[in-house]
């Protein structure tokens, strides 16, 4: 389990739950792989991407 940063509200096709945005939750690379596919890659990043992005700065 990775953790993942909600940027986005949206609805688990699966489960039925709820992601609201700014929160902190875990998903399997292959279920984030998943989300990124069916909506598109703005609703979810990766907390370690994250912090190396902020490092670049």
């Amino acid at each position: 389990m990775v953790k993942f940063l909600v940027k986005k509200d949206f609805k688990d096709v699966h489960t039925g739950q709820v992601y609201k945005k700014g929160e902190e939750q875990e998903f399997t690379v292959k279920r984030a792989d998943e989300v990124e596919k069916n909506l598109d890659g703005s609703f979810l990043v990766r907390k370690e991407e994250e912090k190396k992005e902020k490092n670049k700065k």
